[in-house]
């Protein structure tokens, strides 16, 4: 004799979905909650929940750090700074701060290749080192940012 679990449905409320139709519709409006829930958590993790006075996006508060290749008789010259001071770059990333970013830069650069404050030079060329230099130094200050955040969570 086959026992068959009979299963109870009292707490059911509503038509069954299965998981197959919950992953589609969770998909198709998987960005719509992402950008809701960020918004409402990142409110609240750094504003206490309280609304921001102003609801207009501060522009000031990211800032773009670049660096530029000039070569001259031979030699690499890349240029490191703030955006505007920049012109033609290879690289261009966000940052909340371009001049303590120069100094991330400056720790993964070694100290024989700088010739000024923002300048490094190299005898071939080194833009893929530049690029990945940059962008590993992004990437780290993006990680310290979010661990942070994740901190003020936790408090």
């Amino acid at each position: 004799m086959e026992m068959e679990s009979k299963s109870s449905k009292i707490l059911a409320i509503g038509a069954e979905e299965t998981d197959e139709q919950l992953d589609k519709s969770v998909s198709k409006h998987r960005k719509a909650f992402f950008s809701e829930d960020f918004g409402m958590r990142m409110q609240k993790v750094l504003l206490g929940g309280a609304r921001p006075l102003n609801s207009n996006v501060d522009i000031g508060a990211i800032e773009r750090f670049s660096a530029n290749e000039v070569k001259k008789n031979g030699q690499y010259y890349y240029e490191f700074g703030p955006e505007i001071k920049i012109k033609g770059w290879i690289i261009n990333v966000i940052t909340f701060e371009p001049k303590g970013f120069l100094k991330r830069v400056k720790t993964k650069i070694g100290k024989e290749h700088w010739i000024n404050e923002n300048v490094a030079k190299f005898s071939k060329d080194s833009r893929n080192f530049i690029q990945s230099t940059v962008s590993k130094a992004a990437d780290e200050e993006t990680m310290e940012v979010y661990q942070y955040l994740c901190y003020l969570n936790n408090t």
